[in-house]
């Protein structure tokens, strides 16, 4: 079977596109030179004192890499999840992390810290998305038990958009992360062989087209796996094979 690296859910509002125009198009588009996968999704942080035992300490993800850029006054941390077992001996910022780093079969989460808003006390912070018209919605982790994982993230002292059981959509949640970011908490397909708690699996965009927007990831190697139609909203879920 073709392995995908990750998904990538883009969502469109029923009033953004013209009608008709929510199913995915089949046309062929050439895809660029050089064999492109999805590899990263970046957000800017403003402590990564919170940020990173967030992500690896509750949503068991992995630093593999860093940049340091005392001359431009920021920092990188890249974390991925790696397979349920898979020792991770490389330290991040050496080059053999680098080489790992563009490298690997997997996605990471590219997290940006521009030094000195940590101790800003005039920084209100990043703007997370999800206000009227954003395109950036959340990232995303799938779970065998959403309830059981919600709970334990709620004992570990972290906030809710929305729990299992709130809103319309029942089974699924959205915690914050330490500056405000959605992570959508979804639980995985029956067929799923992760052995993991928890795995980064999408990242959400809001697309105003979805006909422009899947011609635009198909040329970059991406394939539709799954599309969704309410009404709505549209759902359409890509991924990058690993396979050349």
């Amino acid at each position: 079977p073709i392995k995908y690296r990750t998904i990538e859910s883009l969502r469109t509002m029923s009033s953004d596109a013209k009608e008709g125009s929510q199913a995915a198009d089949d046309t062929p588009v050439a895809v660029i030179p050089g064999r492109p996968t999805w590899q990263q999704t970046m957000l800017r942080i403003k402590d990564p004192a919170k940020s990173l035992p967030f992500y690896q300490d509750l949503l068991g993800m992995t630093l593999i890499d860093k940049f340091d850029f005392p001359q431009y006054k920021f920092s990188l941390y890249f974390l991925t999840t790696l397979p349920q077992g898979e020792k991770y001996d490389l330290t991040p910022g050496s080059q053999a992390a680098h080489d790992y780093l563009w490298s690997m079969d997997g996605v990471a989460l590219e997290l940006t810290h521009n030094h000195g808003t940590e101790s800003d006390a005039e920084f209100a912070g990043y703007h997370a998305g999800n206000k009227e018209r954003d395109g950036f919605g959340h990232i995303a982790v799938n779970v065998d038990d959403v309830y059981a994982t919600s709970e334990k993230l709620e004992k570990a002292g972290c906030s809710f958009k929305k729990k299992p059981d709130e809103g319309r959509m029942k089974g699924l949640a959205f915690v914050y992360d330490p500056d405000g970011y959605w992570v959508e908490i979804v639980k995985r397909s029956e067929e799923a062989n992760i052995a993991n708690e928890m795995n980064l699996s999408q990242t959400m965009l809001r697309v105003k087209d979805p006909k422009k927007s899947l011609a635009f990831y198909k040329a970059l190697g991406m394939k539709v796996l799954s599309e969704r139609h309410y009404s709505d909203f549209s759902l359409f879920f890509l991924g990058s094979s690993v396979v050349a």
